[in-house]
């Protein structure tokens, strides 16, 4: 078992062992090479990520990255290389690195039917502490046209003069969710805006008078669909129908230029009831994930 950092060079066969990963537990395979690279450009590669090399070949890959106040491991090992202790490495090399930066907890996302994950966490002390869904929708005729309140009308963004108040808005919707961080205006403008696929004709805002009052974030392309990475309503305009008016607005434009299959991601304990939302606007559970979290200051030895 030979383990190294990855460069760039290795997006590729790191996406394949994405893809073979998700194929065998959900039956689909949605990361393509551009979202490999595009995360990649976040990590400092020498520092939180590893890959697992058996027989020659890649047969695992482990990127640690920092949310809120916790740090946060996702891993992958190719079907090919289940039972062989590849998945049990990666967690050693996280666990490591994690107890090294003086991190009191690790968490570590798997999904739900990755039992073998499951039985692996537990038996190191992690405990699941939330679940999150991968809801999807399959258009086969234009959606239904939304249904905006009075007074209230949806537009792209006017890049770059709405961007700031853009991002204001989306950290003050985000705000009570479970493992918010404020993000400064500079790292999200490198991280979303300066990526080579934004499109501001797909980044939405809902104004009331001169008032932003609800934005949405899509993106093309995405894990191989049409992708509603982010959506919310300030608090003062909830429970008016601005959200699901906005969601079905982003199903329509997806629609228009061609694309049939759209999802999101959600927390399935979400404080605003996202989740019922999304079933009304006709999407389903496809999967779900779990985070497990382990106490490293009562068992960080190794």
């Amino acid at each position: 078992m030979n383990v190294r950092r990855p460069t760039e060079a290795d997006a590729a066969a790191v996406t394949g062992v994405m893809s073979a990963f998700d194929t065998a537990l959900v039956g689909q395979a949605e990361t393509a090479v551009d979202d490999v690279v595009h995360e990649w450009q976040q990590l400092d590669l020498d520092r939180d990520a590893w890959i697992v090399e058996l027989d020659g070949r890649v047969a695992g890959f482990c990127e640690l990255t920092k949310r809120s106040d916790e740090l946060v491991t996702d891993g992958y090992v190719h079907p090919d290389f289940f039972g062989r202790g590849v998945g049990s490495r990666l967690i050693e090399l996280a666990e490591q690195e994690a107890i090294a930066r003086g991190a009191s907890a690790l968490r570590n996302a798997v999904l739900g039917a990755d039992e073998r994950a499951h039985a692996l966490l537990e038996s190191r002390g992690y405990r699941p502490v939330r679940h999150f869904y991968r809801m999807l929708v399959e258009l086969k005729e234009p959606p239904p046209e939304p249904e905006w309140p009075e007074g209230f009308r949806v537009s792209s963004l006017d890049h770059p003069n709405e961007t700031r108040v853009f991002h204001e808005t989306l950290e003050e919707v985000f705000e009570e969710e479970w493992d918010y961080e404020p993000e400064p205006y500079e790292s999200w403008h490198k991280r979303r805006v300066e990526r080579k696929s934004f499109d501001p004709s797909l980044w939405f805002t809902v104004k009331r008078g001169d008032e932003l009052v609800a934005v949405s974030v899509c993106d093309w392309g995405r894990y191989g669909m049409g992708f509603v990475g982010s959506i919310g309503v300030r608090k003062p305009w909830r429970r008016r129908g601005v959200a699901l008016a906005l969601l079905r607005h982003a199903f329509g434009e997806f629609y228009r230029r061609g694309e049939r299959k759209i999802g999101l991601g959600v927390d399935a304990s979400n404080p605003t009831g996202a989740t019922h939302l999304y079933e009304r606007a006709g999407m389903h559970v496809a999967w779900n994930a779990v985070f497990f979290e382990k106490d490293l200051a009562a068992g960080g030895s190794l």
